[in-house]
């Protein structure tokens, strides 16, 4: 019959895929997905020497353990797919409580010469098991896996739909599925080799997908404070220049420099420098907006972007954040340690042509302007007027 041949095929891929995973899980056996995936394919495996022994095993193993095998993997991808995405853990548990449920049945019905409610009790075990992985797998929120696990997960939806079919004949109908209707058998033999190849590949594309977003985010963040570094804060300036020039919301562009770094560096070493630097950067993000970009772009250096913000609003956002740095006794450890921090800051104006190397330059002239006049404030670069002169340095745009 059709479903036996594929039965078959599928017992060959699967014995191929269990060595591949295999050789996976070993290459990292402390990633928990890798190893139940491996355990997934072992235990179809499992059931692929079953079958392929059935003749030589006593019927409590060939036709009463065996049908649990198919349920069991599925069972073994949950567990999976929970530790991949970190939540749903009770689904263990209901994959668990399937399994436990069916099990006394498979073995109860294990002499009946047909078999025909074991299958279809194992077609709705799968089912139920199969349910589970896609909810899991559908309802995640995870941008960099979302096509991999929507394409997964989309087809456990329907692999359980052609399995619910097949119960519903065996149970309600009380026919063999496989006998019962031709386009059912072949539905369902193409439905368990598309299973077979489909299921792992998207997950190796779901763990890449994963592993590349995370490359891409390494690759534009700092790794000691863990804001944007120079390229990421670059990315992140063309991108609003670019909502800029669109929509016309108002951009400030600040830069801000701790005061006397290297004299802390010098006095009480590198590692209480970092410190101070963690400390930093940790206040600035939990005192600014959740629109605003922060990246540090050298030693004790960070630049702000503070979007849809102009000059007299962004004013007022980094004095608050001067005075933040300047009262915090809780940046580092040794109370002894009194940081301040200079900005200098300037906004878009309504420019149309303002490029983002040239606001960095204005906000570091502005930086200078604060240091140079005694450290510990902001400084902005202002327009003359309204119609966006020439520009000016003050101390407070809003009286300019």
């Amino acid at each position: 019959m059709l479903v036996d041949a594929t039965l078959l095929i599928q017992d060959i891929q699967l014995l191929c895929f269990a060595i591949i995973f295999g050789v996976l899980a070993l290459q990292r056996w402390s990633d928990a997905t890798r190893r139940w995936l491996w355990y997934s394919f072992l235990a179809n495996a499992t059931g692929a020497i079953f079958d392929l022994l059935a003749n030589y095993l006593p019927s409590w193993i060939s036709h009463g353990i065996n049908l649990e095998m198919i349920p069991l993997s599925y069972a073994f991808t949950t567990v999976a797919i929970v530790y991949f995405e970190g939540r749903y853990k009770k689904a263990v548990w209901i994959s668990g409580a399937i399994l436990l449920a069916t099990l006394p049945l498979f073995l109860a019905w294990r002499n009946d010469p047909a078999q025909v409610r074991s299958f279809a009790l194992a077609d709705l075990a799968i089912a139920l098991e199969v349910l589970v992985a896609a909810v899991i797998l559908c309802t995640g929120t995870e941008r960099s896996t979302r096509a991999p696990r929507l394409l997964m997960g989309g087809f456990l939806f329907v692999f359980a739909m052609v399995e619910l079919a097949r119960v519903g004949v065996a149970f309600l109908l009380h026919a063999d599925p496989d006998a019962f209707s031709r386009k059912l058998e072949v539905t369902s033999a193409v439905a368990y080799i598309v299973n077979t190849s489909v299921l792992p590949l998207a997950f190796i594309w779901m763990m890449n997908a994963r592993l590349e977003a995370n490359l891409i985010q390494q690759s534009i963040l700092d790794p000691l404070t863990q804001v944007l570094n120079r390229r990421g804060l670059e990315q992140a300036l063309e991108r609003e220049l670019a909502r800029y020039t669109r929509y016309k919301y108002s951009l400030t562009v600040a830069m801000v420099d701790l005061d006397h770094f290297k004299r802390l560096n010098d006095t009480h070493g590198h590692a209480t420098g970092d410190a101070v630097l963690v400390g930093v950067a940790a206040l600035l993000k939990q005192t600014l907006r959740e629109t605003d970009v922060l990246g540090r772009v050298g030693g004790e250096e960070f630049v702000l972007l503070l979007p849809h913000t102009n000059a007299e609003e962004s004013y007022a956002i980094l004095e608050r954040l001067r005075m933040a740095v300047e009262q915090d006794g809780g940046t580092v450890p040794l109370a002894t340690i009194h940081t301040t921090a200079s900005f200098g800051a300037t906004s878009t104006h309504g420019r149309e042509s303002i490029t983002g190397a040239e606001l960095l330059q204005e906000a570091d002239v502005a930086l200078y302007t604060a240091k140079k006049s005694g450290r510990n404030q902001v400084r902005f670069i202002s327009p003359s007027s309204e119609d966006a002169g020439p520009l000016h340095l003050s101390s407070n745009p809003a009286k300019s």
